[in-house]
């Protein structure tokens, strides 16, 4: 007979891959805003001056939020030689 638990299909992403997943989005996120408040920047008039900083502020906390969730949840997911505990 064979064995029933070799044959689980896990249907929910684990939390590893979530973390992964939130953090590649938020890192997606902060470029997509940096390369727009560049473009805002560039623009010339004070109010889209003004914006284009407010965004590439965001944009660089996002950045960094996204790396540090990534990082994280790479340094604490188990190693594939590691049994999980």
């Amino acid at each position: 007979m064979s064995d029933s638990a070799s044959n689980v299909v896990n249907l929910l992403p684990t939390a590893h891959d979530s973390a992964t997943a939130i953090g590649g989005v938020a890192l997606f996120a902060g470029v997509f805003l940096v390369f727009m408040g560049f473009n805002e920047y560039s623009a010339g008039s004070s109010k889209a001056i003004d914006s284009g900083v407010r965004k590439i502020g965001l944009g660089t906390v996002a950045i960094l939020v996204g790396a540090g969730i990534a990082a994280t949840s790479k340094a604490l997911s188990p190693k594939k030689d590691e049994p999980a505990s």
